[in-house]
């Protein structure tokens, strides 16, 4: 294990202090072990930084300073850069990160793009009259933060017959479930942050997931669910259900996922969504069990899972897909949705698994100018498309998004989620499906204007349908349709 190593250094912002910080970063990667393209990414993504606190914290060109605190622990490279100059809110640089309006980057795109595709995890802090900090997190290679024991899940001796307590996720319990992700997905789970216990624990404390754990009567920490929260809709994404190997068959899993249902109850959230793997019918049954229905599938979204326990290591390795499916904690309320006919039947035939009732919609309205975002995970080299403003003027921007995705990004896959409220979803559907998108489902209540998206979805990789495995048989026929749709989409692009 790396020794823990702390460095601190405070320049101003002349030009000729930037090599001093970049030294600083290389030696401290350097001796991380990180690779050349590692190092040469995170010298960029100081240069970045360093040029963002003199051109926006000292707008009027004052000589100010910079700070550099380096740090090497628990198997990562923590750099924070911090200033005590011109305040500003966080919320606003995230979002000019990707948002574009009139096909145009705004502010501060591409310079924060380097500085994400750097580094495993990115934070802005203010903190008041000390100033602000961006904050990096880079893992290293052959980190043992999580002190996990050998992959021996099959072979795992069943822990004793005995009581167990759910309860909220307290501080100490962060370590014992990274090393619970460890054991039942390796390096693999979607989620990065629940390798790091820091990362856990500041979601927790951002108020951003609700963490629940099951202990055992020992103190162990024997599983997890969480409530992941993202914009201002009244739902959340049930996410990071896991059971240790040595505890399963105990019904810790439905224990963990009624508790956080009465806590969404509490926190007058009206529905839930789950992501099941399609890897395995297990999650699924879990999922149906607790009444959620499916609504689409994600598909390739991630890199392919290693799940142990379950014998699908020696399986040849497929990006993997997901079941989105969705609860309603409250009478569900009336839908209204905007497809083209073709999708009419199998639409109606998931919002009636809802038991949601179809309404007609608003009439079309030209004159609403258009907004989308664009955003690229180079974990999962996944692109995202999100339409916020369906205006289908602007399909010739959003095709080159998808383009320069593909193609410039190297994305396996890119996503376009469009709103169903809005009348021009139906024409940009057409419009993307002509071009090799293809149907992939209903996203309830996730659209920035509370209503329901449409998830389109271009492959750029093979999926094998045959290895999909479904509890659900609406699952089953969804599948088939969304199979169906991708073969129609592709001959579609292959005739233009």
């Amino acid at each position: 294990m790396t020794p823990t190593l702390k460095t601190k250094l405070h320049v101003t912002t002349d030009s000729r202090f930037l090599p001093l910080l970049q030294d600083s970063v290389r030696i401290l990667a350097e001796i991380g072990g990180l690779s050349g393209r590692d190092i040469l990414a995170l010298e960029l993504a100081t240069e970045e930084a360093f040029l963002n606190i003199r051109e926006h914290a000292y707008p009027d060109g004052t000589n100010g300073g910079v700070f550099l605190h380096g740090e090497i622990a628990a198997g990562e490279l923590r750099l924070a850069f911090g200033d005590e100059g011109l305040p500003f809110d966080p919320a606003k640089i995230e979002k000019a990160r990707f948002e574009t309006a009139g096909g145009a980057t705004e502010g501060l795109g591409l310079g924060l793009k380097l500085i994400h595709h750097a580094v495993d995890a990115v934070r802005w802090i203010n903190q008041g009259k000390d100033g602000k900090e961006l904050r990096l997190v880079k893992r290293l290679p052959g980190s043992d933060a999580i002190q996990a024991p050998a992959p021996q899940s099959m072979g795992m001796p069943q822990a004793p017959m005995q009581r167990y307590a759910i309860r909220p996720l307290q501080p100490d319990d962060a370590l014992q479930v990274s090393r619970m992700f460890w054991l039942a997905y390796g390096y693999t789970y979607r989620f990065e942050q629940f390798y790091r216990p820091e990362g856990l624990l500041e979601l927790v404390q951002e108020g951003k997931l609700v963490s629940y754990v099951a202990v055992a009567e020992n103190g162990e920490v024997t599983g997890h669910a969480g409530m992941l929260r993202s914009g201002q809709a009244a739902m959340a994404e049930m996410v990071a259900l896991v059971v240790s190997p040595s505890h399963r068959g105990r019904g810790l899993q439905a224990a963990l996922t009624d508790a956080l249902a009465l806590k969404a109850q509490e926190m007058n959230l009206f529905g839930l969504s789950f992501g099941a793997v399609t890897s395995h019918a297990i999650s699924q049954r879990e999922v149906a069990k607790f009444g959620a229905h499916p609504c689409g599938l994600d598909l390739a979204t991630i890199s392919p899972f290693g799940f142990k326990a379950l014998g699908l290591e020696g399986m040849p390795p497929q990006r993997e897909s997901f079941l989105h499916c969705f609860k309603y904690l409250v009478d569900p309320p009336p839908a209204s949705v905007h497809v083209p006919a073709r999708h009419r039947e199998i639409v109606e035939r998931i919002y009636a698994k809802l038991q949601r009732p179809l309404v007609p919609g608003e009439p079309d309205r030209r004159d609403m100018p258009g907004r989308y975002a664009v955003s690229f995970n180079k974990m999962d080299n996944k692109g995202m498309i999100t339409v916020k403003d369906a205006d289908s003027r602007q399909w010739r921007e959003i095709l080159r998004a998808t383009i320069d995705l593909i193609d410039i990004a190297g994305a396996d896959l890119v996503c376009l989620d469009l709103p169903l409220l809005q009348p021009q979803t139906s024409l940009l559907c057409e419009q993307a499906e002509n071009a090799g998108y293809h149907f992939a489902g209903i996203w309830p209540h996730e659209a920035e204007d509370n209503g329901d998206l449409l998830r389109l979805t271009r492959l750029s990789t093979k999926i094998d349908f045959d290895r999909f495995q479904f509890f659900d048989p609406f699952a089953r026929e969804i599948a088939s349709y969304v199979g169906a749709e991708m073969e129609r989409a592709s001959a579609a692009a292959a005739a233009l």
